[in-house]
């Protein structure tokens, strides 16, 4: 019998089981659209892991405070201090600016009827260029300011948004713990960082405002240190520099552990870089799963038909039906479920990886993995059928009449 006709007669088992056959493919689909999507939008991700880590700067090396327990105090208190920026400033060679930061999270903001909670950054006039974070409109910090701790502040992309909607915030007054702040600014948009989560729900006020007016603390909570070059054995050399003088102005000893917590560039990267990666194989990981679940019900269920259509094998054997034309129409229905399975899963991947590539401003990208992967996972599911048909063009057409026959 030819593979025309075999096909034909797969084509016509499977119509005539519509049900039996979309319960089959569905699996399928899910596998196919899972992983199609994944791939598509994985050089967006990628990309976007890329931003992150330049929206924060690849030549930048932060230090964090570290917490050191003094006797007679019951919790932590902060290591890093002004005099550490100005030794910074004075010794380490190969940086371009070195500027302090003081941080307040969860602070509640209000401005008329609306409120929320948002991160405040007390920093100096520098801070705009170094982190490269100035204001989109009206104008930063001035260094007048920062002499009289005046209460004016540069709100960020989201906190403009949630308190003042669609109206201008220049000018207008809002509530920053209480204390009354004009805004004079809003600061360019920066997106999400894995570190930092949404960098553009923040508000950015003079470092002196913040510890006169509003925190007295006189620890910083940062240090940002920009580098001349951004290649890494320059970054990795300042790095260590960096260390070596905090620590003597620490007093920490030799083989002690640092009090402090430095952050090269590329481990920002690489945070972004791993979370996207996570994501995608964690996807790719339930397509595959998906793909498997699809074999197995393939495999039972075409075993299960076998034994129930061995009368029709039987019959097709005895009038000339040779084994391998067994094993063709049957591993054909397998074969013909899982590429209905894939075309859609197809469809409805293209249209979910274009629809988050629009949503999330992602790019969409095609290259011969996105459509290899999936078209092996197709091929993966109806490998299945071949048990079934194999077991099938054994069958002995006697035995098989004879069964009918005795049913």
């Amino acid at each position: 019998m030819s593979a025309w006709k075999n096909g034909r007669a797969a084509v016509q088992v499977l119509f005539a089981l519509r049900g039996r056959t979309l319960l089959l493919a569905l699996p399928v689909a899910v596998s196919i659209a899972l992983a199609f999507a994944t791939l598509a939008i994985d050089r967006g991700l990628s990309d976007r892991a890329d931003a992150a880590a330049r929206s924060v700067g690849f030549d930048i090396i932060t230090v964090r405070q570290g917490t050191r327990i003094i006797p007679g105090l019951n919790a932590p208190v902060g290591t890093l201090t002004d005099e550490d920026v100005l030794a910074l400033r004075n010794q380490l060679q190969g940086a371009t600016a070195v500027e302090g930061t003081r941080i307040e999270n969860n602070v509640p903001i209000s401005s008329g009827g609306r409120n929320g909670v948002y991160r405040i950054f007390g920093v100096r006039p520098p801070w705009d260029v170094v982190r490269q974070f100035g204001a989109e409109r009206g104008e930063f910090l001035t260094n007048a300011e920062v002499e009289s701790s005046a209460r004016v502040a540069l709100l960020g992309q989201t906190v403009a948004r949630e308190l003042f909607g669609e109206q201008d915030p220049l000018g207008a007054e809002i509530s920053i713990n209480q204390v009354p702040f004009q805004v004079k600014g809003v600061l360019v948009p920066k997106g999400a960082s894995p570190a930092e989560g949404d960098r553009d729900a923040r508000i950015v006020i003079p470092i002196t405002t913040f510890y006169n007016r509003l925190y007295r603390r006189v620890h910083l909570d940062q240090i940002v240190v920009q580098a001349e070059e951004i290649t890494p054995a320059f970054l990795a050399r300042l790095d260590q520099d960096i260390k070596r003088i905090v620590r003597e102005r620490h007093g920490i000893a030799p083989g002690q552990p640092d009090d402090f917590v430095t952050r090269l560039p590329e481990v920002v990267a690489e945070q972004a870089r791993g979370i996207s990666r996570s994501v995608v194989f964690l996807l790719l990981g339930l397509a595959v799963l998906c793909a498997l679940v699809a074999a197995a019900a393939i495999g039972v269920v075409f075993a299960q038909a076998v034994r129930a259509r061995r009368g029709e094998i039987g019959v097709r054997r005895a009038t000339g039906a040779t084994p391998g034309d067994i094993l063709w129409q049957i591993w054909t229905e397998g074969l013909l479920v899982s590429l209905l399975g894939g075309l859609a899963g197809f469809a409805v991947g293209w249209f979910a990886a274009e629809w988050l590539a629009a949503s999330r401003n992602l790019a969409f990208g095609l290259d011969p993995i996105v459509v290899m992967i999936p078209v092996s996972l197709v091929l993966l599911s109806s490998l299945a059928g071949l048990i079934p048909a194999r077991l099938a063009a054994k069958l002995d057409p006697a035995v098989a009449l004879g069964t009918t026959e005795a049913g």
